[in-house]
């Protein structure tokens, strides 16, 4: 009978032996003659299938459990791999693979800003959907100067004495009417940086403070920016919810949170 080399590797400790008629236990304490493989299982699983199991359920109660932690650049990892890494490649071919109709730059803005969004959402609930069709929108899919030169994908100014920043002109709302104003303006070293410092200010903003994020899908959500204030053009929740559902983000944050 032919044995595999996994098989033959474990019984080179002699326990066990190939004869003309099966495998045969060396051992005095259970001495007994296998005719195949699967019998051979089935003995070890009799006589020793409680102490196994009890070896399992202490195994698995020493595990570690698999939880989500911050470096100093918010990204996600796990114990013992780079879960942040995994969903990127993933993300890369489910965009590839849903959104045939980009264009490169979009493709690329996808690719580096849809993990961050998920990130901020583990963590605080803030719907990655929304998040991610704000930075389209304040951004222009990431073409914008502060988004290029400085990965600041929502505008977010600098009120903060001391912390530098950048001036640029933006746009904002007077009346209904576009006016152009300069004003200074935080800078980050990457998207990830960036996002999280966007849920930093949306927890630290008096006005959302009663919200749970969690409760709220991302439809509820871009309704409650509107609603509190949040932006001075009166389209903004409609264009955000255009831009949801054009580029299927509600699809791929179903996906994505499935697959972890």
């Amino acid at each position: 009978m032919k044995m595999s080399k996994r098989f033959k590797d474990w019984f080179e400790d002699g326990n066990v032996e190939e004869t003309d008629g099966g495998y045969t236990t060396q051992d005095s304490q259970w001495t007994n003659r296998i005719k195949d493989i699967p019998s051979l299982y089935a003995y070890w699983l009799k006589e020793f299938g409680c102490a196994i199991i009890l070896l399992m359920m202490l195994t698995s109660c020493a595990k570690e459990p698999l939880e989500f932690s911050y470096d100093s650049f918010r990204e996600l990892r796990t114990y013992d791999l780079s879960l942040n890494q995994l969903l990127r490649d993933g993300t890369e071919d489910w965009v590839e693979n849903n959104m045939s109709d980009l264009k490169p730059y979009q493709t690329e803005f996808f690719n580096k800003v849809l993990v961050p969004s998920l990130a901020e959402e583990i963590k605080w609930g803030l719907p990655l959907e929304v998040m991610t069709a704000q930075a389209i929108l304040e951004s222009g899919w990431g073409q914008s100067a502060l988004a290029k030169d400085y990965n600041n994908y929502f505008g977010i100014k600098e009120y903060r004495k001391g912390m530098g920043g950048v001036r640029y002109y933006s746009d904002e709302y007077e009346d209904g009417k576009r006016v152009s104003r300069k004003s200074r303006f935080r800078t980050y070293a990457n998207a990830g940086v960036c996002f999280a410092d966007r849920s930093e200010w949306f927890l630290a903003n008096g006005r959302y403070e009663d919200l749970d994020f969690r409760d709220l899908d991302c439809y509820e959500f871009a309704k409650e920016l509107q609603n509190r204030g949040y932006a001075t053009d009166i389209n903004y929740t409609r264009n955000l919810i255009r831009i949801i559902n054009q580029y299927k983000l509600n699809e791929y944050a179903a996906w994505i949170k499935r697959t972890i």
